[in-house]
């Protein structure tokens, strides 16, 4: 019964060994997927630098959308610019003259 009990325990030992070994190969994997992951949203361009950026030459230039939305207001020369151009995008999805109107 002793060596029915023991071989019991070397099998249980070797099934946990190569469950153990099956889950660090599966850490490994997801470790580079997630490393991939990263490294690609890192290449794109991201939605925050877009929206972070200001109004265009275009909508700088005299007569422009941005300077009615000064106009409408002159507190708004007072602001900071980040502040400015973002009530500028506000303003500019308020009056719908957003592409997209989302």
């Amino acid at each position: 019964m002793a060596e029915n009990d023991l071989s019991m325990v070397v099998i249980l030992l070797a099934f946990c060994a190569g469950f153990l070994l099956l889950l660090l190969i599966l850490a490994f994997r997801i470790s580079s997927r997630l490393s991939r992951l990263e490294s690609l949203a890192r290449q794109q361009p991201g939605r925050q630098d877009s929206i972070e950026s200001g109004p265009t030459a275009a909508e700088k230039s005299p007569g422009g959308a941005f300077e009615i939305f000064l106009n409408e207001d002159p507190e708004r020369r007072d602001l900071p610019k980040a502040e400015q151009f973002s009530a500028f995008r506000r303003w500019r999805q308020e009056k719908g003259m957003n592409w997209s109107n989302s």
